[in-house]
């Protein structure tokens, strides 16, 4: 899918879309993206205004069923996302042919990042949550396996650097298994594992 800004002017008040603009922009996009068809169009605020009527009306004369998508820069709840979806009917209201918005239920088709990505985004900007987002969750999850994987590690050479020293008794068997961890560090490419290590501490330090 892809989207443009339409050239308006507002005249006694009311915006007028620029046909010809228009036009043009649709044959350059029939020219890249034939396969793709005109759906509606969108803009923001909460719910659908008067002088959204009146666009709808022009926008209605290029396409016989567009949908009206609203998107609320100011919203502030945020268990879903700000988005709504309206397409018109026409009704007689006091004898008068008139043009009314209907909401459209809609079903979000997203990937897990996209989710993890929108809830870490949402929950930042709002000043009013103070649960963590998933993001957070999963780097501080990150963070504690790291450490204890160090101390692990560390209580490992700790205890083969005591058997160097004579401090306590050799044990062949540790050793090998100590030797056994020690050959699999050539196999994660150390130059990779270093670099990813330290973009996990960047997340980490960036989110704290």
């Amino acid at each position: 899918m892809n989207s443009f800004e339409l050239v308006f002017t507002v005249e006694d008040g009311l915006i007028v879309i620029d046909r010809d603009y228009y036009r043009t922009k649709e044959e350059q996009f029939k020219q890249v993206f034939s396969e793709m068809d005109f759906i509606g169009w969108y803009t923001t605020g909460d719910v659908p205004s008067p002088a959204d009527i009146m666009v709808h009306r022009q926008i209605c004369e290029i396409s016989e069923s567009p949908v009206l998508l609203k998107l609320n820069p100011v919203a502030k709840n945020f268990d879903q996302l700000p988005v709504s979806v309206f397409e018109s009917i026409i009704e007689t209201v006091d004898g008068d042919a008139t043009m009314l918005f209907v909401q459209l239920p809609y079903v979000l088709a997203t990937e897990e990042a996209e989710r993890i990505g929108v809830d870490h985004v949402a929950r930042m900007a709002s000043s009013e949550a103070s649960e963590s987002s998933l993001v957070a969750d999963h780097l501080t999850a990150q963070h504690s396996a790291i450490k204890m994987l160090h101390s692990r590690v560390r209580l490992v050479l700790d205890y083969v650097k005591a058997m160097e020293k004579g401090e306590v008794p050799m044990c062949h068997e540790t050793l090998r298994l100590a030797k056994s961890l020690a050959n699999r560090l050539p196999v994660l490419h150390p130059d990779r594992l270093k670099k990813d290590f330290n973009e996990v501490i960047d997340w980490i330090l960036f989110s704290g």
